[in-house]
């Protein structure tokens, strides 16, 4: 189960990102630190930004795991070779469905497996790790896709990336895929890159993983064309809290995901799955009174570890019980008979301001609430005694 994060090469292709050369790099070193296995940090091409942060790379002695995008075709190798001394991994990719082969590359798909076997043997003299990414492979037959795999292992390829460019595939098809490989190809590394055009990347991602599959693509907030590709940060949180694993630094992904939000100008959502802000915000009755009792009973991991901290408030869907654990984490006191009116009331006003209440709002109801219950019970003291009096 390992990770290939593609920020810096499916990333930035998104619509309006544009990074800088040194955001790149520090993005780079990030993701480096955190653990992650393989960074594709680009697309191979002549771009003296790119050579110079290569250079970056090689001075700290970490290129082992950084790999380069490449156009299946005999140009690009060489350039690859040239401009980036150094390179093991390499990560050729071409077109696989029918309708690319016709209307993109323009050429037969037995072309494109005569192709594939020249390059891969031409890249496997160059690079130590040679990887072959398939593009629409979700939209190509599975035969042909076996067919490119026999010839792309026997020509040194190491690993089959495979492309679900238009979210066509779902997990019971990735199980199913996943395992006729496997028995076919033992020896092949499986990838898969999951786009998230439905929403299923994620699921895809961890479904492959679980079944099988060596690596899945990632990209740091899920970047990547129109609806992203898979979030690292939702398969990281996934491998580290139910699987156990801990060989990655969750500590510095919030760096990461903010420096990235920030230079891309990527709002991070506040409830964003494993990185919003109000994630372990909660008003729900029942949750609020449950998470005073014990936080694990709705965690789904430890807030702490990235920078986030329960928040529990009061509004219109709050019940006695969250009452009562609010006004004792406020320190404040009331009589039993009271909770009933105090919340009737925050829950109008939290109706009329269309939100929930935040903590300086419930201590100013609470001691307007005090200071009204003392002037009616001093109110009655005095009537009390001029009827006495009387």
């Amino acid at each position: 189960m390992r990770l290939l994060d593609s920020t810096l090469r499916e990333g930035v292709q998104r619509f309006g990102v544009y990074l800088k050369p040194e955001v790149k790099l520090r993005l780079a070193f990030l993701l480096y630190d955190i653990g992650i296995e393989e960074i594709e940090f680009g697309i191979v091409r002549r771009d003296k930004d790119l050579e110079h942060i290569w250079q970056s790379i090689r001075r700290k002695k970490i290129e082992d795991r950084f790999s380069f995008w490449c156009r299946l075709n005999e140009k690009d190798l060489e350039l690859a070779y040239n401009l980036f001394p150094g390179l093991k991994r390499i990560n050729l990719s071409a077109p696989a469905s029918r309708l690319h082969l016709k209307y993109k590359l323009k050429i037969t798909s037995e072309e494109l497996l005569k192709r594939i076997k020249k390059l891969v043997k031409e890249a496997s003299q160059y690079f130590s790790y040679v990887s072959l990414g398939l593009e629409d492979a979700s939209r190509t037959s599975p035969n042909l896709l076996f067919q490119i795999a026999e010839e792309a292992l026997s020509a040194g390829v190491k690993r089959l990336r495979l492309s679900d460019t238009l979210s066509f595939w779902q997990p019971l098809k990735v199980i199913k895929l996943v395992e006729e490989f496997k028995k076919r190809f033992p020896d092949l590394e499986l990838s898969f890159h999951f786009h998230n055009d439905l929403g299923l990347a994620t699921g895809n991602a961890i479904t492959a993983l679980e079944t099988g599959a060596d690596w899945v693509d990632v990209s740091l907030l899920g970047l990547g064309e129109r609806a992203g590709i898979t979030p690292l940060e939702e398969v990281l949180v996934y491998l580290c809290f139910r699987r156990g694993k801990k060989n990655y630094r969750l500590e510095l992904l919030p760096l990461a995901a903010h420096f990235l939000s920030w230079h891309a100008g990527e709002t991070i959502p506040p409830f964003k799955p494993v990185l919003g802000r109000y994630l372990f915000t909660c008003e729900t009755g029942l949750h609020v009174d449950g998470l005073y009792k014990n936080k694990k009973l709705y965690e789904p991991f430890p807030p702490e570890v990235l920078g986030l901290s329960h928040k529990l408030v009061l509004g219109e869907k709050s019940g006695l019980g969250a009452l009562r654990g609010k006004l004792q984490e406020l320190d404040l006191t009331i009589p039993e008979e009271y909770l009933p009116i105090l919340l009737n009331k925050i829950r109008q006003l939290a109706q009329e301001y269309g939100r929930p209440l935040n903590d300086e709002e419930i201590k100013k109801i609470y001691e307007q609430f005090i200071m009204k219950n003392k002037s009616e019970e001093t109110n009655k003291i005095n009537f009390s005694t001029k009827l006495t009096n009387a």
